[in-house]
């Protein structure tokens, strides 16, 4: 159904150029056989007949040219909204696929647990799963939310200052665990105590993004590399991974709203779309840019953010030196 309804666009489009083509001729015909009739309907009402005939030319080809251009800027903005009205199909697709998973889990540990016959560890590992498919349920729904938000540049983030030498040694910390559970390491290097205005739950979400994105998508065995470190009046944040990586061609398509690259491996989840949206707004919020990287001698992507530096140094840069290795 939806390549047919491309296809009406097109041919929509190519029926109105051939009609415009058609009248435009049709008026050059006419203006040069009229030669004469025109020349004196000028000379009645005492215009100068010299190149008149010609500027009723230049009349007709200037409205038709228009034309064509107003209809290929309708048919560019109607091939848009399909390309959008598909993505956002895919992405409802997408999202109840990703729900239908946890609940189905979630359903079957509860029976097992309604049974009423199930050994302490038994429960345990049950209501331990019902927990995380729960989170797993919330983080979408925050996902949805926060790109909802992003869209309709509403209740904008209520930046503060955040030292990012003290915030991101703990939070790496909370999310090794998550990581290496998929047989991956995570490697961090905090060197600054540069501070940035943010706010730690937008730090959480981009960072959560990113480190889950890159797990993802890399082997068992692989690692996920973290750095936090200062160049001149930027913070500079990266994430570097060996995974399967992005396509060169698609790397400035990324962080469009409902796009996932096409790079789906061995089953691999494809995710909603939304993540690395999340991230690009989140970091237009606080000032920033966030760029994406492959590379060239091996697999992999590496995000680069970077977000302006407050002139005043955090708290704690006073009493000690910036960390190098911390968290790692």
């Amino acid at each position: 159904m939806i390549p047919i309804r491309r296809t009406r666009i097109v041919v929509s489009y190519v029926v109105s150029i051939l009609v415009s083509i058609a009248l435009l001729v049709v008026w050059v015909t006419y203006t040069i056989q009229a030669r004469a009739r025109i020349n004196e309907l000028a000379s009645r009402v005492g215009v100068p007949v010299g190149n008149v005939n010609w500027v009723v030319l230049a009349v007709g080809c200037g409205l038709a040219a228009l034309l064509i251009i107003e209809l290929t800027s309708q048919l560019a903005t109607r091939l848009a909204e399909h390309r959008y009205a598909n993505k956002q199909e895919e992405f409802i697709s997408m999202v109840t696929h990703e729900l239908k998973s946890p609940l189905a889990a979630i359903k079957l540990h509860g029976q097992t647990l309604q049974d009423g016959e199930v050994d302490r560890a038994q429960l345990d590992r049950s209501v331990g799963f019902i927990l995380q498919q729960a989170d797993r349920m919330a983080a979408l729904v925050d996902d949805v939310l926060e790109s909802s938000r992003l869209v309709a540049r509403k209740k904008q983030l209520d930046l503060e200052p955040i030292a990012l030498g003290e915030f991101f040694p703990g939070y790496f910390e909370e999310v090794r665990p998550r990581v290496e559970a998929h047989g991956v390491t995570l490697s961090a290097r905090v060197e600054t105590d540069a501070a940035v205005r943010a706010t730690e739950d937008a730090l959480r979400r981009l960072m959560d993004n990113l480190i889950d994105n890159a797990t993802r998508f890399s082997t068992t065995g692989g690692e996920v590399r973290c750095t936090v470190v200062a160049e001149r009046d930027l913070a500079v944040i990266e994430v570097d991974d060996d995974g399967v990586g992005i396509p060169k061609k698609e790397l400035t398509k990324i962080f469009d709203r409902f796009y996932q690259a096409g790079r789906q491996v061995d089953g691999r989840r494809k995710g909603t779309g939304l993540g690395l949206f999340i991230v690009s707004g989140l970091v237009r919020e606080m000032g920033g840019s966030v760029h994406a990287f492959s590379h060239e001698d091996r697999p992999g992507t590496r995000f680069r953010i970077e977000l302006p530096r407050l002139r005043f140094e955090s708290p704690a840069a006073t009493s000690r030196a910036p960390r190098t290795g911390e968290a790692s």
